[in-house]
């Protein structure tokens, strides 16, 4: 029985694509129309099923077109490659080490690629390869038929993790991938694996200049077959270690590749196989890049072709590395546009350096005072500021006195040291306060009452009498604004009231003190007739002492009850006492009522003696300075 032993490795499959996108729709087409047409799944009499393409692609282009260098395409970076590809005696047939022809010893191949980058640490790409015509000896007198001429390749898909950047200050570019390829293609052209194929890489690049490097390793894990029959097992193919090396050139124009590409079976029976693929790419508008690549392959793993030639088209994707420029004195302006490029200097001078002998900013040339610093804004000449008030000479009214910029730099004039400038000071020569307008106080008797509000400005007396003094009428010993009868010589312990007339009400300080409590109807603000006698006397104490000009009325109550409907309770009984009294010829000008309920209680409400305190009238007495307050 014969051997089948492919004598060259790798067949590599690269996206070009033609010069307008209807061509790459063209491919689309033809790609998905071999896809979904109906096709024999069944491999060549005499070969067992497996795929022999080993060409693998890079579909983001960056660093190189076959070989990934840990660069990926910038976030939202699409790029699509289409490219056609040319391959000879990738499988050859031995018996006993003598050629006996070529299984398939001419193939041309489709690949469509797409890479995009969702992020900037994310990159997602797919290859689709399809075999476009493919033809070989005759070998059925030797137990082998012929591939079919066209079919699908193996589809293969991959997610890429960006881990470290160089154009982010990383010392390298490194990426981690993990590539599937799906068993989906077409069996009977040599290009279906019987399951799932799994290939993890590491790539590494880095820049030097116009210079790239870069190296990968891959691990392919793919169903093991073994090419041979029931004699001397020629080859085995299965998992094996893939290993490359790229140089390049970057920058603008054109640009060219070197590939190595290294294969080392895992499998104890497969062969090695080495692969040279030197490129050349050409941009041939801002988004669109032709290139090509071509080599010989070395060894005799199945799929390995005596030599490989591709052409293709890329676009978009940004995938065209930035061209290298250099700056020398590192001034940001590059060599080839740097008028000195050994000076560092800004880019508006066309990288020269400034010539700046004060070194305040400002070059010479636009400085009005180029020996001595000073601001952009007074173009490069010092600020002058002889009283050093911080306002320039040139705008400072007082120019050899230093002053606020409010006041046009002159001085503040205060001559009594009041805080209020003379400008706005009513007493310039007298210190006072700023609500007197610098004015000074005046209490020419020292009662603490200043003149302007005292009725009696030159004889000390009390504030409840506008600063007069206390007079006693009737020389009973009780001054008249506190005796309920100022006419009258009475006892003081009776108000200053003959002791047949018992007071039941008391003038004090701030207030009229009840010796009765108010009675009203219970829960209403109906006065009870009993409590008419003292409210006649706090009438009567009121048109007589015209002095109090002005009392409030509190109505208060104890807490038991909604306390809501005991304010208003308070509050309608302070309004039945102040109309009592407007009754009773008090002006009504002169009262105010208000209703506290149990918000302002003055003994425990946890007795009922302390309860029945705290529901009371008070007659409060407004001073002027509260008034004033």
């Amino acid at each position: 029985m014969s051997h089948s032993k492919p004598s060259r490795d790798q067949g590599t499959m690269r996206g070009a694509r033609p010069s307008t996108w209807s061509a790459m729709s063209v491919g689309l087409s033809v790609a998905a129309s071999l896809f979904l047409a109906p096709a024999a799944l069944a491999q060549p009499t005499g070969l067992a099923q497996f795929e022999l393409e080993r060409l693998e692609l890079n579909p983001n282009g960056r660093g190189s077109l076959v070989l990934g260098t840990g660069e990926l395409l910038p976030e939202g970076g699409l790029r699509l490659s289409l490219l056609g590809h040319y391959e000879r005696n990738p499988l050859t047939m031995y018996r006993n080490d003598v050629q006996l022809g070529a299984v398939v010893s001419d193939r041309v191949m489709a690949h469509l690629l797409v890479a995009w980058a969702p992020m900037r640490w994310l990159e997602l790409g797919a290859q689709l390869p399809v075999v476009a015509w493919q033809r070989g000896d005759d070998l059925t007198g030797y137990g082998v038929g012929a591939p079919a001429r066209t079919g699908l390749g193996t589809p293969s898909a991959h997610v890429r993790l960006g881990l470290l950047a160089q154009r982010r200050d990383a010392p390298v570019d490194l990426a981690l991938e993990l590539g599937v390829g799906l068993p989906v293609g077409s069996a009977d052209t040599l290009s279906r694996d019987s399951i799932v194929r799994v290939t993890p890489k590491l790539m590494l690049g880095r820049s030097f200049g116009w210079l790239r490097a870069g190296a990968e390793a891959a691990v392919l894990v793919r169903p093991a077959v073994v090419l041979g029959d029931g004699g001397k097992v020629q080859d085995e193919l299965g998992n094996e270690l893939r290993v490359g090396a790229v140089l390049a050139t970057q920058g603008e124009g054109l640009r060219g590749e070197l590939n190595v590409r290294g294969f080392l079976p895992l499998a104890t029976r497969e062969s090695n196989a080495i692969e040279l693929l030197a490129g050349l790419r050409l941009p041939v508008s801002e988004s669109v890049e032709a290139y090509a690549l071509g080599g010989p392959g070395f060894g005799d793993a199945p799929g390995t072709p005596t030599f490989r030639v591709l052409l293709g088209l890329a676009v978009g994707g940004g995938d065209r590395p930035a061209p290298v420029l250099r700056d020398d004195d590192g001034d940001g302006v590059v060599n080839s546009l740097d008028q000195c490029p050994s000076e560092p200097g800004p880019v508006a001078r066309q990288g020269c350096p400034v010539k700046d002998t004060d070194k305040d900013g400002i070059e010479d040339a636009q400085d009005q005072c180029p020996t001595e610093a000073g601001p952009a804004s007074r173009q490069g000449c010092p600020v002058r500021d002889a009283d050093k008030d911080g306002i320039e000479d040139a705008q400072d009214q007082c120019p050899t006195e230093a002053g606020p910029a409010s006041r046009q730099g002159c001085p503040v004039r205060d001559a009594d040291k009041d805080g209020i400038e003379d400008a706005q000071d009513k007493c310039p020569t007298e210190a006072g306060p700023a609500s007197r307008q610098g004015c000074p106080v005046r209490d020419a008797d020292q009662d603490g009452i200043e003149d302007a509000r005292d009725a009696c400005p030159t004889e000390a007396g009390l504030a409840e009498l506008k600063g007069c003094p206390a007079r006693d009428g009737d020389a009973d010993g009780v001054a008249d604004h506190l005796d309920n009868c100022p006419t009258e010589k009475g006892d003081a312990a009776n108000q200053g009231c003959p002791a047949e007339k018992k007071q039941l009400v008391a003038i004090q300080t701030g207030k009229l003190e009840i010796k009765e409590q108010v009675f009203f109807a219970t829960g209403k603000s109906i006065i009870q007739p009993r409590s008419f006698k003292m409210l006649d006397q706090v009438a009567q104490v009121l048109t007589q002492h015209t002095e109090v000009e002005r009392m409030v009325i509190e109505g208060h109550t104890d807490d038991r009850g909604n306390a809501d409907a005991n304010r208003k309770l308070s509050l309608a009984r302070a309004e039945s006492v102040k109309a009592y009294l407007v009754s009773k010829g008090v002006e009504a000008s002169r009262l105010v009522a208000n209703g506290y309920g149990p918000d302002r209680p003055i003994e425990s409400n946890k007795t009922e003696k302390g309860r029945a305190t705290n529901r009371r009238v008070e007659f409060i007495i407004v001073t002027p300075e509260q008034e004033l307050k």
